[in-house]
């Protein structure tokens, strides 16, 4: 029987077919591609494909669970004597228990109907009991009271307590950690709504409110801490490594230990300096936010603005209502990257993923699996670490001790591949394959994974981080004149003590060899170059055929290394695997055998790719396409990348946006292939009068390169169009193709 969409409208053609299609996709549990253009209403036509197989799956299991225990009662009040009573003893029992095991299933499930029904009068009662009070007042008070609690008495820094190294003992392979954790019968079927930005997810909560399955949904959008930390004193630090490590630290309870030796001495005493806890950390107030959460359909911002309202933390919260989810909404670069799976506990086993915008998918898989570092990260963790390991050498450990130091070395080792010898010349590009790239690096003799896990499990970067930020430059190089002066003075007194003895004329005075900090950069913090340098070690350590390093020779600002992965795929072919389906679907599917690689990459599904074109709404008749080959002045339109910078092209291009902006009325976008392209081509503009001219006839606008500018451009934008001003009548405006203003949304 074919399923009857609800649609909040009549649906064209096209959309029928792409729900359908979608539908029976996933019933079958094979792979999608799904091709509809810009326009076309793709987001509301996988939201209720998607929706309306899962409300029929949901009903269909309930229905075979009631006729299936209907069958089995059936059967066993009407089993007919036979010859072999013990036969017919055990086929009894055996239905018996198999009756009991799906009517405890089947009321768990009418049980979960029943708890959500009770949870949304709950929550009713919540929202009108809510205290209105102004949040102004409490967040001014939890602030002050944080900035009173971090500041440090003189005693504290003194010691520096919190930045102290802990002992590192080496973890072996726990049995009680390996368990795999058994299969749930009981598990919510999810369907997983992925797309490359977050306000395209906004987009998707939009179009199911729209829908009847807005009231009896459960819908969750995942988040980093970066996007969903209310706590101004965590969400100021901007690097998300640095956010988690501190937010992390804030939860845990900080005592006073001592280390015991074998014969049960007290050996070292470890202090630790305690650490505010966070005041939205509240398991009700979370718990409340949760279930809010899941009975209204809630986007990023109003998830904030609740969290604010309940005093609770978003990110926690959406993390806990991830199980009874029937809807995740989460970016691409959270499904793509192993870690960050695992990191959110995200279960893909038999469950449903739509990856939209896909032709951003390739983009994500890159940059999951590149770890760059530049020569100004690399200076600054040199730097700080270096000095960190001299203020603190008597204090630390000598296991710690020697771990820092081999740090110490493979920095400088991987400082020097990108710094010019007199050879090489000043900026220069090489590509390495992981073999060559330690032997030229002369760190093949290091087993660098222990390492790694060292700077994990000390939690080095965030302690580097405020050890640098403590000591700042000023300070650093003062520390390092008081080491000159102590060292010039024992090297002088030593000198004085044998001239006493022989009447010789003392030899030149002898300056220590000591590095200045002057170089340190002070705007790079250490300890977000760190977790650069171990991201970077870590892909090291993979060792993949297909991996390669690109080191780009200059100086701090220019020097980079970057890993990089040139089949990124076979990392794809995990969550293939795991999923009941997978559809990718964007606005352009081409090439179409570059999706179908990317699916059946070391799957067993390689006949099963359904791929489904739909063709625009819009009828041929309304639309007018017209390619230029030569421009006005007859100059031909060669756009290569040798040919494009070129000032006889780019006058022609002002010449065509002069004659166009003189006849068309309204808005014009003029979408060009790069932000740096279009820097070229309207600096080249505005020199030679041309923006000047088109002024007069339309308000000129441009692509900003801050996403939180872009709302306010379109705006404007909009209200040039819809507003003539006398000669004015319309805008034009400068955009940059794949950028932030080339999705359908932005220009509805």
């Amino acid at each position: 029987m074919e399923p009857v969409f609800s649609f909040p409208f009549q649906p064209y053609a096209i959309q029928e077919k792409f729900m359908k299609e979608l539908y029976i996709t996933i019933d079958k549990q094979r792979l999608g591609i799904f091709e509809s253009p810009t326009g076309t209403g793709k987001s509301l036509s996988i939201c209720c494909g998607a929706l309306q197989w899962l409300k029929n799956s949901k009903q269909e299991v309930k229905q075979d669970l009631e006729n299936t225990i209907k069958q089995l009662k059936d059967d066993i009040s009407n089993s007919a004597g036979t010859d072999d009573w013990l036969q017919e003893e055990y086929e009894k029992i055996k239905k018996n228990q198999t009756l009991i095991s799906l009517q405890s299933k089947l009321d768990r499930i009418k049980k979960k109907e029943e708890d959500f029904k009770d949870l949304k009068i709950r929550v009713a009662k919540q929202k009108s009991n809510i205290n209105n009070k102004p949040l102004d007042k409490y967040f001014h008070k939890v602030e002050k009271k944080e900035d009173k609690e971090n500041i440090l008495d003189d005693s504290e820094r003194e010691e520096d307590i919190d930045l102290i190294l802990d002992e590192y003992e080496e973890k072996g392979n726990d049995s009680d950690q390996e368990e795999e954790v058994e299969d749930n019968d009981d598990e919510v079927t999810k369907i997983y709504i992925s797309s490359r930005t977050h306000s395209q997810l906004s987009q998707f909560i939009g179009e199911i409110k729209r829908t009847e399955f807005k009231d009896d949904i459960r819908l969750v959008t995942l988040a980093s801490r970066q996007h969903y930390c209310i706590n101004s004193e965590v969400n100021k630090l901007k690097n998300v490594n640095l956010i988690n490590e501190r937010c992390l630290d804030m939860q845990k309870s900080k005592t006073k230990s001592t280390s015991v030796g074998e014969e049960g001495k007290v050996l070292k005493k470890t202090k630790t300096k305690s650490c505010a806890a966070c005041p939205y950390y509240n398991q009700a107030n979370i718990t409340k936010l949760k279930e809010r959460m899941l009975v209204d359909i809630l986007d990023m911002e109003d998830l904030v603005k609740c969290g604010k309202e309940l005093k609770a933390c978003p990110y926690y919260s959406s993390r806990m209502a991830l199980d009874e989810a029937e809807v995740v909404l989460i970016s691409h670069a959270g499904i793509v990257s192993s870690g960050a799976r695992s990191g959110i506990s995200l279960k893909l086993k038999e469950n449903v993923l739509i990856l939209d915008e896909a032709h951003g998918l390739t983009a994500a898989l890159e940059n999951a699996h590149s770890a760059p570092v530049s020569a100004k990260q690399l200076s600054s963790v040199k730097t700080f670490l270096q000095f960190y390991i001299n203020k603190y050498r008597a204090r630390l450990s000598s296991k710690n001790l020697l771990s820092l130091n081999q740090m110490s070395f493979v920095i400088t080792k991987l400082l020097g591949i990108i710094k010019p010898t007199p050879q090489e010349k000043k900026e220069e590009t090489k590509i390495y394959t992981l073999e060559d790239f330690v032997i030229k690096a002369e760190i093949d003799h290091m087993n660098l994974r222990p390492l790694v896990e060292f700077c994990r499990n000390t939690r080095l970067a965030p302690k580097l981080h405020g050890f640098s930020m403590r000591y700042s430059q000023q300070t650093l190089e003062d520390e390092m004149k008081k080491t000159v002066v102590n060292k010039k003075s024992s090297f002088q007194s030593f000198l004085s003590n044998i001239s006493k003895k022989k009447d010789e004329a003392p030899p030149p005075e002898i300056v220590p060899d000591v590095k200045p900090a002057l170089q340190v950069p002070t705007e790079t913090s250490a300890g977000s170059g760190l977790y650069a340098v171990l991201d970077f070690l870590e892909m090291l350590c993979d060792r993949s055929e297909n991996g390669r390093v690109l080191a780009q020779i200059g100086d701090d600002q220019k020097g980079q290394l970057k890993y990089l992965l040139l089949n990124p795929a076979e990392h794809f072919a995990e969550v293939v695997k795991q999923c009941r389906s997978v559809i990718v679907a964007g606005g352009t599917m081409e090439p179409i055998s570059e999706f179908k690689s990317l699916l059946t990459s070391n799957s067993d599904k390689n006949d099963t790719v359904n791929v489904v074109r739909c063709e625009h709404v819009v009828s041929a008749d309304n639309v007018l396409g017209i390619c230029l080959s030569r421009g006005p002045s007859s100059v031909a339109l060669n756009f290569s990348y040798e040919n494009r910078m070129s000032n006889e092209l780019v006058d022609e291009i002002g010449r065509i946006l002069r004659n166009l902006c003189g006849i068309i009325p309204g808005g014009i976008v003029c979408f060009l292939p790069s932000y740096s392209y279009e820097q070229r081509v309207y600096e080249h503009l505005k020199s030679n009068n041309v923006i000047e001219i088109i002024s007069k006839k339309k308000c000129v606008f441009r692509e900003p390169k801050s996403a939180s500018e872009v709302d306010q451009v379109l705006n404007k934008f909009a209200s040039a169009v819809r507003n003539k001003d006398g000669a004015r009548n319309g805008a034009l405006l400068f955009s940059v193709v794949g950028g932030k203003l080339s999705e359908g949304l932005n220009f509805r």
